[in-house]
């Protein structure tokens, strides 16, 4: 069974929920985001390490 929830707020690719798991990624803002928009965030972050 599957549910349209919204659209990626990036790409506004269809998000639905699946079997009662979300197809998607929901940030803190409420606003989603499909696995493929969040792996590329993810990505792009830079991580600094603390120095000693």
């Amino acid at each position: 069974m599957e549910e349209l929830i919204g659209h990626c707020c990036t790409c506004e690719k269809p998000i639905y929920c699946k079997m009662g798991f979300l197809d998607g990624v929901m940030q803190a803002d409420k606003s989603l985001v499909c696995f493929e928009c969040s792996g590329e965030a993810e990505k792009e972050k830079v991580t600094v390490e603390p120095q000693k």
